[in-house]
C-alpha cells in the first residue's frame, strides 16, 4: 500500500481565519515574491509525520485519544508577526500563538512522546507555536513587509478555543496542498473542581 503524507494539528476557526485573511491581504498589496497560504489551509503543526503506512493509522489514533483524555480544552490568542528565519533571509511569514498557560506546549510534547512510542523521532527543534500565513520567494519588498508588520503590531483578535486537534493527509498537487482530516480528535480532560 502507498505511503500517504500526514501531519498532526491544531485547525483555526473560520472567525479566526478571517482575521489572518484581512492581514494577508494588507501584505498581497505589498508587491511581495512569495506564495499565500490559502486560509483554508492556515492550522498550526503539533507534528510532521510525513510519509506514513495507511495501516498504522489506527495505532496512531489511538495513541492519540489517549492523550487527548488527559488535556482540557484550553484558549489561545494569535501574538506577534514575524518571519523565519530571520530578516536577512526571510523566507515564512508567520504570525505566533500566545500560550501564556503552557496548554499548546503542553499539548505538543504530549503529541511528540505519544508518536515517538511510535517509532517517530522526536523533533529536535524547540516548539514555537505559529501559524504559517506565506512563503516569501525573494527578499524584493521586505523593507515594506518589516513596516507593515510594525504598523499592524500585535493582533488584536479575540482567543479562540482549542477543544480538539487532527491527524491529517496532505496531497501535494501543482495548485498546492489538499488537506483531508483523518480522524479529530476531541480534548477530553476534565477541568479541576474549584
Amino acid at each position: 500500500m502507498l505511503a500517504i503524507r500526514t501531519f498532526i494539528a491544531v485547525l483555526v476557526p473560520s472567525i479566526t481565519l478571517n482575521t489572518l485573511s484581512a492581514i494577508q491581504d494588507r501584505f498581497k498589496k505589498l508587491g511581495l515574491h512569495a506564495t499565500w497560504t490559502r486560509p483554508g489551509n492556515i492550522h498550526l503543526t503539533l507534528k510532521f509525520l510525513g510519509d506514513t503506512d495507511p495501516q498504522r493509522i489506527p495505532e496512531i489514533t489511538k495513541a492519540l485519544d489517549g492523550l487527548a483524555a488527559g488535556h482540557r480544552p484550553f484558549q489561545v490568542s494569535l501574538g506577534g508577526l514575524g518571519v523565519f528565519p530571520g530578516w536577512k533571509k526571510p523566507r515564512v511569514v508567520w504570525v505566533g500563538l500566545d500560550d501564556r498557560d503552557g496548554h499548546l506546549a503542553s499539548l505538543q510534547s504530549g503529541v511528540e512522546s505519544a508518536v515517538e512510542r511510535l517509532g517517530w523521532p522526536r523533533e529536535n527543534r524547540p516548539f514555537s507555536p505559529h501559524l504559517t500565513l506565506g512563503r516569501i520567494k525573494s527578499p524584493k519588498g521586505c523593507e515594506r513587509l518589516k513596516r507593515e508588520m510594525d504598523d499592524l503590531g500585535n493582533m488584536d483578535a479575540s482567543p479562540f478555543q482549542v477543544a480538539s486537534f487532527s491527524l491529517i493527509q496532505s496531497e501535494l498537487t501543482p495548485k498546492g496542498s489538499n488537506y483531508t482530516v483523518l480522524k479529530e480528535i476531541s480534548l477530553q480532560g476534565r477541568s479541576p473542581d474549584p
